[in-house]
């Protein structure tokens, strides 16, 4: 069986402490536990201090209590809504008793259920048949009889201070001495409009019981020093009586016009502040790329905006019970609010410390705009990196698709010239003579040693590319690397001349291994493209900052305008043949010198120019320059 259930509806009315105070008393009646629904109205946006220290305070009460609350936000046309918020936990709890205050009539809080509060409760015992309604009248103390601290005193203690009234006596006295300068001039009911002007001024610099007593200090001072018989307060000419009505209304009028244009001056300055305070946000996150920047930027926002700092806190979640809109801390003192996006939350962004000053509504409901642009600008980093992603996959896909095709074509041609060969060797073989013989064995042998050249470019490409090979960099002679490369390629290079400039003796910093093999690969696309009898040129040369080495050949040069693609995978010169060269040599010197830190150019001049230039290393010293 179903337990019974303590419904209490509290709300920014001044009341809410009093409702969980009674609650507690009505548990033991009603013999089960009970809930709290917290209903955050557009009312509870403008409401003073007092009623929100009153509505934590009652929330606070209750969470030690052991009461589940619960929070709901309401727009602006709340009545329906409120209405299917109290009977949807009414019927989905099991509950027993609803507790609401009297502060509830009339259509500021229950729009469109009558003007008293036995229409609604009317209304709501139709909705939840069950339950029963208790309605708690507002505690109000008597007349001069000292209330509950609700946040006056420290105004109250202000307004007795000498401070608060050396305005409006100052006021009075100017306005007293400037009528006495011109009183022999003016008809005396013209003065009262001097201190109309002084009741103004004080009304706009403070409140609007100041301004009052300012109005009714004037008819008096006007009363007494001006009008005839002087120093008394009986004047003899009754028109009098009306000038002082007609002052005093106008002055109270005017207090109060006042005060309000104050008000709204100062609302509209802390609006302006909140405005800017978003607006120099999204002007920080429209460059900030990382999470961390993005981090960053609301921490220095929220600081600005609110003089609090906060924390962020990514990957967390708001927790079930809590509010869309926050106006009460949680019971650790700490204001929490989510950064949510379509695809579900981000984070939490959380505030402590929060000065009293700023725990208004508003500032609430910037802090939780902040929390919803930063979550935008969250939301569009992790857009981008799923875009940047697929476009990763994308190009890898196409470079893969790429590589096949190349693998393909060039496996194909010498696999179908092995076959070939071999077949007709098998099939043929007492037909044809041994010269025909020894050619086809000497083809296949050319053709698998293209296929091993092929595919051992293919494994140090994907080795080189995938990281797997790091240069492991040394000193080494210029000689040895020369050397060691020209014996690598002495089958291609022929009857081709290879002319040297280097020296013996100089040193560069180096893998030895990745560099005679780019070296090797320069060498044999030389050799490639250079005419018969023609001259291969290798140069090595130290320089200040780094050192480089170059290949020059004697063929009809590079194709316009592809001076860098010659660098890409299984690219080859359409003059020379589909049959010369793998097209993975020359990628094979680009990832060298990426390696190194260096970088590899070519250009055209009397024949192709390949250059790599390899930086010195910023912390060995070189050999040459360490002391004897």
């Amino acid at each position: 069986m179903t337990q019974a259930l303590l419904l209490v509806c509290v709300m920014a009315d001044g009341q809410a402490l009093q409702l969980v105070r009674h609650a507690r008393k009505l548990r033991p009646a009603a013999g089960g536990p009970w809930r709290v629904l917290h209903l955050d109205t557009v009312s509870a946006r403008y409401a003073s201090q007092a009623v929100r220290q009153d509505l934590e305070q009652a929330l606070q009460l209750a969470r030690a209590e052991g009461a589940q609350i619960v929070h709901a936000s309401l727009n602006m046309n709340a009545g329906g809504h409120l209405m299917a918020q109290i009977a949807q936990q009414a019927q989905g709890g099991g509950v027993s008793d609803v507790l609401l205050g009297d502060q509830a009539t009339g259509t500021v809080y229950w729009p469109g259920f009558g003007e008293r509060l036995s229409d609604f409760t009317e209304v709501l015992g139709t909705s939840v048949p069950n339950a029963q309604v208790h309605v708690l009248v507002a505690q109000r103390p008597p007349r001069g009889a000292a209330g509950p601290a609700d946040g006056w005193s420290a105004l109250r203690s202000t307004r007795w201070s000498w401070r608060h009234w050396r305005l409006p006596l100052a006021v009075l006295l100017v306005c007293t001495a400037l009528c006495a300068a011109i009183a022999s001039h003016l008809h005396p009911i013209n003065l009262i409009l001097i201190y109309l002007v002084g009741v103004l001024y004080v009304a706009l610099k403070r409140d609007l019981l100041a301004s009052v007593v300012t109005v009714l200090g004037a008819i008096l001072i006007f009363d007494w020093i001006f009008v005839a018989p002087r120093w008394s307060l009986k004047p003899t000419d009754p028109e009098y009586f009306f000038t002082f009505a007609i002052t005093l209304c106008v002055g109270l009028a005017v207090s109060r016009l006042a005060v309000r244009a104050r008000e709204a001056a100062v609302a509209a300055l802390a609006l302006a502040d909140r405005a800017q305070s978003l607006s120099l946000l999204a002007q920080s996150l429209s460059t900030a790329r990382t999470p961390e920047e993005i981090g960053r930027t609301l921490l220095q926002a929220v600081e600005r905006g609110v003089g609090a700092r906060g924390e962020i806190r990514l990957g967390e979640a708001l927790p079930p019970d809590a509010p869309v809109h926050p106006t009460v801390p949680s019971p650790d003192g700490v204001y929490r609010f989510g950064l949510n996006a379509a695809d579900g939350p981000l984070g939490v962004l959380q505030v402590e410390h929060l000065p009293a000053a700023r725990q208004t509504a508003e500032d609430l409901h910037l802090l939780q705009a902040l929390a919803n642009q930063a979550a935008l600008a969250l939301d569009r980093y992790n857009a981008d990196q799923r875009s940047r992603q697929t476009a990763i996959q994308a190009e890898a896909e196409r470079v893969r698709n790429t590589l096949l095709a190349g693998i393909s074509h060039d496996f194909r041609t010498p696999l179908t010239t092995i076959i070939g060969a071999a077949t007709t060797v098998l099939t043929q073989g007492r037909q044809i003579t041994p010269a025909q013989h020894d050619a086809l064995l000497h083809n296949m042998l050319d053709q698998a040693r293209r296929l091993q050249s092929l595919t051992s470019d293919l494994l140090d490409l994907a080795r080189l590319q995938e990281g797997a090979v790091q240069p492991d960099c040394e000193w080494c002679p210029v000689g040895e690397l020369v050397r060691d490369a020209l014996a690598m390629t002495q089958g291609a290079i022929g009857a081709l001349h290879v002319v040297l400039q280097t020296t013996e003796d100089d040193i560069v910093w180096c893998d030895a291994r990745l560099v005679t093999q780019a070296m090797a690969n320069l060498v044999l696309n030389a050799a490639q493209h250079s005419p018969p009898q023609g001259t291969i040129t290798v140069a090595v040369k130290p320089g200040t900052d780094d050192w480089t080495l170059s290949v020059r050949d004697q063929g009809s040069g590079l194709p316009p305008g592809q001076e860098a693609e010659v660098f890409g995978k299984f690219f080859r010169d359409p003059a020379a043949g589909a049959s010369v060269g793998t097209g993975l040599g020359l990628a094979i010197c680009e990832v060298v010198a990426r390696l190194h830190g260096g970088r590899i150019t070519a250009r055209s001049d009397g024949g192709a120019v390949f250059e790599m230039r390899f930086p010195w290393p910023a912390t060995e010293p070189r050999p040459l320059d360490l002391p004897e």
